[in-house]
């Protein structure tokens, strides 16, 4: 059994929690840190792994602990944010010195790879390849979603190529009721749903024909596992320059058809009176449910090539498994109280 240390931020999200859940199931012997926000977050973890994760106070503004966790541990895995940049130069930094094997595995989000939210300069057709198009993906436009951070995180490695591995895990929109210990629904579905119940009529960005790639959350859990599977037994890897990492199994939607199943689900639940869809503009989204557009309004379409070189192969991300969780996550919602006026 390998002996290791691990640290994770964002360990009672959606996701971190996910993946958290699988790396104790996976590697047992694993000696796990998680940075969390408060004691009461603290005790929450350490109660729901029974002991078996060890906590630190704190957040990404805590640049020291960060540092400090960074030079103890073999794995560092970043979940909580895509975009804080501060705590990304200390981890790099902190990488740039090792003299022991570490890896580094930062999350992003396809929302680096979307398209413009004006109809007529819509891309629908174009699907990214984390393989084929790893050069076009490591050159987007600065002013993307999370580019900053993802720039940030390819230049690591080379700064210790040696004994640093880096790698980028860049999920579309995911689903499923996650295994982690707090949060346990993810954004941009439950999101609608939220709104659809609190105004009672749903939206579409425009005419809602825009697509996106979908992943389970365990799907995106099953590829961390599978990444640092591959570090620990000292196996060649995609990582660094190459080291991009899309989620999904190659099916997509629009979201006018997500928004459809969302209010039919509502609607046979009797939590909406209407089966209304307003098509919206951006500014309309973002005036009236202060929410960002881009969520519901652009292209971000994904082909999850580089995983499947490790062995990774998603088994619960198919169009009708993203469908049936869709009334998974509105009964979920339900259950908690979260379908209501003041949620969100």
């Amino acid at each position: 059994m390998y002996e290791k240390k691990l640290f994770i931020t964002g360990a009672t999200g959606y996701i971190g929690g996910e993946i958290l859940h699988q790396i104790l199931q996976s590697f047992p012997t694993f000696e796990v840190t998680a940075l969390v926000r408060s004691v009461e977050k603290g005790e929450l973890i350490e109660k729901r792994t029974e002991r078996k994760v060890k906590t630190v106070i704190g957040s990404l503004d805590s640049l020291d602990l960060i540092r400090k966790e960074t030079e103890l541990s073999d794995v560092v895995i970043n979940t909580a944010s895509n975009n804080h940049l501060a705590s990304l130069e200390v981890i790099k930094s902190v990488l740039s010195k090792k003299t022991s094997e570490t890896l580094f595995i930062q999350i992003s989000g396809t929302g680096v790879i979307t398209d413009s939210m004006d109809p007529e300069k819509y891309t629908p057709d174009k699907v990214y390849d984390d393989v084929k198009d790893i050069e076009e993906i490591n050159s987007l436009d600065d002013s993307q979603p999370h580019r900053q951070a993802d720039k940030l995180t390819l230049s690591i490695e080379e700064t210790n190529p040696q004994f640093v591995k880096t790698a980028i895990v860049s999920p579309p929109t995911i689903f499923g009721i996650s295994n982690g210990y707090d949060r346990k629904y993810s954004i941009q579905v439950p999101l609608l749903a939220i709104e659809t119940v609190k105004v009672g009529y749903s939206f579409t960005v425009f005419k809602g024909d825009t697509r996106w790639s979908h992943v389970h959350i365990y799907d995106v859990g099953s590829l961390y596992v599978s990444i640092i599977k591959k570090f620990i037994e000292k196996e060649d890897f995609r990582s660094g320059h190459f080291g991009y990492y899309f989620t999904n199994d190659g099916t997509d939607f629009t979201w006018k058809e997500i928004t459809t199943r969302v209010v039919e689900a509502l609607y046979s639940r009797k939590l909406i009176k209407s089966k209304e869809i307003r098509e919206l503009s951006p500014k309309e989204v973002d005036e009236i449910f202060h929410l960002p557009p881009l969520f519901w309004g652009a292209n971000a379409r994904t082909k999850a090539e580089a995983g499947r070189l490790l062995g990774w192969i998603p088994v619960k991300s198919t169009d009708s498994d993203f469908l049936s969780a869709i009334d998974t996550s509105i009964e979920y919602l339900e259950k908690h109280g979260l379908l209501g006026p003041g949620n969100q």
